[in-house]
């Protein structure tokens, strides 16, 4: 979850659609050769046999034309392909899924296109052919230097071909490539994690990002921490473990842009950035989410695309919904409430006429108790998390929701 931060002018972008047009695309990939342990994600195993690279680019390209078709979106600043393992897919998705963008919208000068990637040697093979075909930021998911954890992980890589494919990403991408590690194993410590987090950084260009481990329903972590067998590291020693993160990262130049993601300026990922200022973003594969404000301009939507890859494939060549799932029209009060998620709230009204600070009051006891013990600060500009309310992002974002929404039905209410 990002840093907790609210700014003035939201209203403007709902009433005015001409400044909603800028836009961000995300793929989901949904094979992986092995599923990891820990993972919850909407991800299916890979049988080469069984998936026909030609026909899902085909449905990835429709699915982009019909929703772009649907949105205001007119000019696309960042395209990521996540999963899944999208570095097993032929490098001819990025070309194609590039071509429909060039085709139905304007490019922004500098458009990111990310790819995640598994650090093995297989998939080094395939990165310069993703960079031909349009790739030009990598994230690579290290998630350890440890061969243990990685087996316990069942990631199917070791720290040593880790390293290997880092450092050839890192002359094929310089300066945009990011490392993804996983803090909070089972059964590692606080010095476990900052001998690892050490090594990290003596091959850490531009920008890391730490994920503590969450133990998600379903997952064989989860059942083995039900029978008892894995123990985890103590709240405590987790929040220990993301302090001493923070502070390492920021003495090598790595500043904290959101509670999981550092770069060095400059090097921060645009996909991350729109997401949590609010971008409208079209998500295509199976069970990619998307908000955006539609064509018609009368409101936005939050849609989810059918998760299993068959049955979305299906729907995206005969739903009128063009593979989406569950569609939801946001309201005004509801598109509002929405952006909290997302850590950005640009005012209910014109900055001229009511202050932030006068909307979200410090009379208000959950806010006056934030600010009385050093979590949050509110002024006329901005409503942010201190460095040290970051470390409780979730609960604080949990609280700030439900004022946010007194202040709203206050606010509709009055007017």
């Amino acid at each position: 979850m990002s840093c907790v931060f609210f700014r003035r002018g939201f209203c403007s972008r709902v009433l005015h659609p001409e400044t909603r047009r800028l836009g961000i695309v995300y793929v989901h990939w949904p094979y992986c050769s092995q599923i990891c342990a820990y993972c919850n994600f909407n991800k299916y195993l890979y049988a080469r046999k069984k998936v026909d690279d030609n026909q899902i680019t085909k449905v990835f390209t429709k699915q982009l034309q019909s929703m772009m078709k649907r949105s205001c979106i007119s000019k696309v600043a960042s395209v990521y392909f996540g999963g899944g393992t999208p570095s097993l897919a032929d490098p001819s998705l990025v070309e194609e899924v590039l071509n429909v963008v060039a085709k139905v919208s304007s490019v922004a000068k500098e458009m990111e296109v990310t790819l995640e990637a598994n650090p093995t040697s297989t998939h080094l093979d395939k990165l310069k052919d993703f960079k031909t075909a349009g790739v030009n930021r990598l994230s690579l998911g290290v998630q350890s230097l440890q061969d243990d954890a990685l087996q316990l992980m069942n990631r199917n890589h070791t720290a040593k071909e880790a390293l290997c494919v880092l450092a050839q990403a890192n002359e094929l991408f310089p300066k945009k490539t990011n490392i993804d590690m996983i803090f909070a194993r089972p059964g590692q410590t606080c010095l476990d994690w900052e001998k690892e987090l050490e090594e990290v950084l003596q091959h850490c260009g531009h920008h890391l990002s730490l994920y503590q481990l969450t133990i998600e329903p379903g997952t064989p972590f989860s059942k083995a921490v039900k029978r008892g067998e894995m123990k985890l590291p103590s709240n405590e020693a987790i929040a220990d473990m993301y302090e001493h993160s923070v502070k390492a990262l920021n003495n090598v130049g790595l500043r904290r842009y959101e509670i999981s993601n550092f770069a060095k300026d400059g090097a921060e990922s645009k996909q991350n950035l729109a997401y949590w200022t609010g971008i409208d973003y079209i998500g295509i594969g199976p069970g990619a989410h998307s908000r955006f404000l539609e064509s018609n301009a009368s409101h936005f939507i939050h849609a989810v695309n059918e998760l299993e890859p068959n049955s979305w494939m299906n729907e995206v060549w005969t739903s009128k919904n063009h593979g989406m799932r569950l569609v939801k029209l946001l309201s005004q009060q509801e598109s509002g409430c929405f952006r909290i998620i997302y850590k950005i709230w640009e005012a209910i009204y014109p900055a001229s006429v009511t202050p932030l600070n006068k909307i979200f009051s410090v009379s208000d006891p959950t806010l006056q108790y934030l600010c009385d013990n050093d979590l949050l600060i509110i002024n006329e500009r901005c409503l942010k998390a201190t460095d040290k309310g970051l470390n409780l992002a979730d609960s604080i974002a949990s609280e700030l929701f439900e004022v946010f929404s007194r202040n709203m039905n206050y606010q509709f209410q009055s007017h």
